[in-house]
């Protein structure tokens, strides 16, 4: 079952938690000229970093969720 809603009725902290307990976002920073890849949460809570692009795909999948890029 599909709900459709308008979106003029979704209001800002209902866009901010889209997501949350399924989608977490990879985002590369370079930190002392190192690669860094940092785990956040939909609404933009740090979760985790490693210096491996493989392994923060992995701990995210491993926590069962969606792996997102931002670039």
């Amino acid at each position: 079952m599909q709900f459709f809603v308008d979106k003029k009725d979704i209001t800002a902290d209902d866009l901010a938690k889209l997501g949350v307990n399924t989608v977490a976002y990879i985002r590369k920073k370079i930190i002392d000229h190192h690669k860094m890849w940092f785990i956040y949460a939909a609404e933009g809570t740090e979760l985790a970093y490693t210096d491996d692009e493989n392994k923060a795909i992995s701990l995210v999948i491993d926590n069962e969720l969606i792996p997102v890029s931002v670039h």
